[in-house]
């Protein structure tokens, strides 16, 4: 993680803008969703291929999200590309065009309150920090294993 990431995680709870970046980022690099297939009825030419009508084809969106292209260095957790309004139109984790997910902004709402009220509360760390292995569950991905976390209250419990 770059110092502005570090930096920006550190902010998360009072930093709506960065909150925000973070959430983008974690589904740039962690898609949950692998791909967007869409069944052709009329044949599509695409460069210099065509896809017959009856097939079905869509972006692979890790791949895409991994591409230098779209995204300067794109095995680098760094928020800060989504500040400023700045969001390449790759970014897709929830599909793209008529095809996005209807579930897309109840999902980011989620991981916005889930993340800002546990770091408002808790200090986290890993104490493996290899990377988590994923594993395809239907169209999703998940945890391949269940994660180890520290949790560390931020602030001392009351006693009674």
């Amino acid at each position: 993680m770059t110092s502005e990431a570090a930096h920006a995680v550190e902010r998360l709870p009072d930093d709506e803008p960065c909150l925000d970046a973070v959430v983008k980022e974690v589904l740039r690099v962690r898609p949950v969703v692998y791909e967007a297939p869409r069944l052709f009825g009329a044949p599509l030419r695409l460069g210099e291929h065509e896809i017959p009508a009856g097939w079905v084809a869509g972006p692979y969106i890790p791949l895409v999200h991994r591409d230098p292209a779209a995204f300067t260095a794109p095995d680098e957790f760094r928020p800060e590309r989504f500040l400023d309004g700045h969001q390449s139109r790759a970014w897709m984790p929830f599909g793209g065009g008529r095809r996005f997910c209807v579930g897309a902004q109840p999902a980011l709402l989620e991981m916005r309150v889930i993340i800002r009220e546990v770091l408002h509360r808790l200090e986290l760390s890993a104490p493996d920090q290899a990377p988590e292995a994923r594993r395809l569950k239907n169209v999703t991905f998940g945890p391949a294993n269940p994660t180890r976390v520290i949790a560390r209250a931020r602030t001392p419990a009351r006693t009674p």
